[in-house]
């Protein structure tokens, strides 16, 4: 089971290699993602901008009724969140995907090797395990 970042359901949506690697681990039931609310959003507005409103709607609604992603509301990590937010120098919803993998005591799953992660994983290590899709290859 993984706390998922916007990008790798992203690349699921997307189809992407990856994706597709993903949603079958998904599919199968080898692997259980939940996200937050946050990455739901984040990921309506980059569809947004690459397929339109509507097919941006029509792609997260078909997602979340599908019943293979849970979504954590973002209430009930708001507080753990700013605190990664406080201290480390990160995009807020990457902040919320942390907060998430600690409070459900999971890995967090990120796409891609995202600077700001890696230079505060070499400031600090975090008290969260982090995965990347590369480490899953």
């Amino acid at each position: 089971m993984f706390a998922v970042d916007t990008g790798p359901i992203f690349e699921m949506v997307q189809r992407s290699r990856d994706g597709d690697r993903l949603f079958d681990a998904v599919v199968n039931g080898s692997i259980t993602v939940v996200t937050h609310e946050l990455a739901i959003t984040e990921l309506k507005y980059i569809l947004c901008r690459g397929v339109g409103p509507d097919e941006a709607r029509q792609r997260v609604a078909q997602l979340l009724n599908s019943g293979f992603i849970e979504v954590e509301q973002t209430v009930n990590l708001m507080d753990e969140a700013s605190m990664y937010k406080c201290h480390r120098s990160l995009a807020l919803p990457d902040c919320f995907t942390l907060a998430l993998s600690k409070s459900w005591g999971l890995p967090a799953l990120f796409g891609n090797l995202e600077r700001e992660l890696i230079t505060e994983m070499n400031r600090e290590p975090f008290d969260v395990e982090i995965v990347f899709f590369s480490d899953l290859k």
